[in-house]
């Protein structure tokens, strides 16, 4: 089996922002693509975790970029998984240009939760050996999310578009929701250099979700909150550098 698994993804029109630029929330998909791909080649991946009630959840993202590709690249993703950081499963990965250089990298952090019961279980819990690979993309693990919110941007209401297979809202479109605290001429004067989401409670179809950001030392803090319960959906520290 292969420790490592590699995939190369085409910039597509419908993968990129005003600017021609890939979305953060596009490059996300196709690293949980590549990542599902490869659980899929090791036997972890959903069709078999259903068969004992189990499915991988993600829990904590952080990302480095140095450069975006555009409408029309393509793009490689190298990733692999590297143990287990307490009741996490780390899996680390990086970007490269069509020309093999790296533009950018990241580690993510996974539960593999029970279907019943919601709790995390450990890697006894698996049926198979995951790849133990020494390699890491990034010395650190993303921690919590610390943020510091008080401005309201806005408040929206799950529907449709934002619902996946499980009846929750995607992972990816709580990135979309990110981006969408920042105003036009904040995309033209600054680049997103890195981000860290942290995931912290579920969202469903009708919940009222409201979005707060606030300036932090070396960016901006984004947190949203569900109106039905008051918990916070996901926390998310954002940083940029000048165009």
């Amino acid at each position: 089996m292969d420790a490592v698994w590699n995939d190369t993804y085409k910039v597509n029109s419908y993968h990129v922002d005003f600017q021609k630029r890939l979305k953060p929330s596009a490059l996300m998909q196709f690293f949980q693509e590549s990542a599902g791909n490869h659980a899929e080649h090791l036997g972890a991946g959903y069709e078999s975790l259903q068969t004992q009630n189990l499915f991988w959840a993600l829990s904590r993202f952080t990302m480095e970029m140095e450069s975006w590709p555009l409408w029309g690249e393509r793009i490689h993703i190298r990733t692999w998984p590297c143990g287990t950081e307490g009741l996490f499963f780390r899996r680390d990965f990086q970007f490269f240009n069509e020309a093999g250089k790296q533009i950018g990298r990241g580690v993510s952090g996974w539960l593999l939760l029970d279907g019943g019961t919601m709790r995390p279980q450990r890697m006894a819990r698996l049926t198979l050996d995951l790849p133990l690979n020494e390699e890491r993309s990034m010395d650190t693990f993303p921690q919590r999310v610390i943020s510091s919110t008080d401005t309201e941007v806005f408040t929206k209401t799950i529907l449709y578009n934002e619902i996946d297979v499980n009846l929750h809202v995607n992972n990816t479109r709580y990135l979309d929701w990110v981006m969408d605290c920042f105003a036009k001429e904040h995309f033209i004067q600054n680049v997103l250099s890195s981000f860290t989401l942290e995931f912290l409670s579920e969202t469903l179809w009708g919940d009222e979700i409201k979005l707060f950001s606030g300036k932090s030392e070396l960016g901006y803090s984004i947190e949203a909150i569900s109106q039905g319960n008051q918990k916070v959906v996901f926390k998310a520290e954002t940083k940029w550098h000048k165009s």
